[in-house]
């Protein structure tokens, strides 16, 4: 599915990213995507780092409280970003060998 990256606050003041990637918006020129980005499923997000479609955010507790920020306007204590990770490393299975992560931006 697509979503957009960033709908409380700008993505990029949250990542630190020097590009500002207007997603899918470059293709289709329509407003409704800019900032839009395909979600990737949840599985193996604790082994796929860095993470986001730029790779600008190294550790998933980072991305977890930058998706926190962005997304939700919120920031999360830490024994609620610590179960939220926990979570997510709990998805976790064998790394597709075709796995590539993003190119690094920074």
């Amino acid at each position: 599915m697509n979503q957009k990256f960033g709908v409380v606050t700008d993505y990029w003041t949250a990542t630190k990213s020097k590009n500002v990637d207007v997603g899918r918006f470059a293709v289709t020129r329509d407003d409704a995507d800019r900032y839009v980005f395909r979600v990737p499923s949840l599985r193996n997000v604790a082994k796929t780092a860095p993470y986001f479609h730029d790779g600008s955010v190294t550790q998933l507790r980072d991305a977890v409280q930058v998706m926190a920020s962005v997304q939700l306007g919120r920031g999360l204590s830490t024994s609620d970003t610590d179960a939220i990770v926990a979570f997510l490393e709990g998805l976790t299975g064998p790394v597709p060998a075709h796995f590539a992560p993003p190119e690094l931006s920074r």
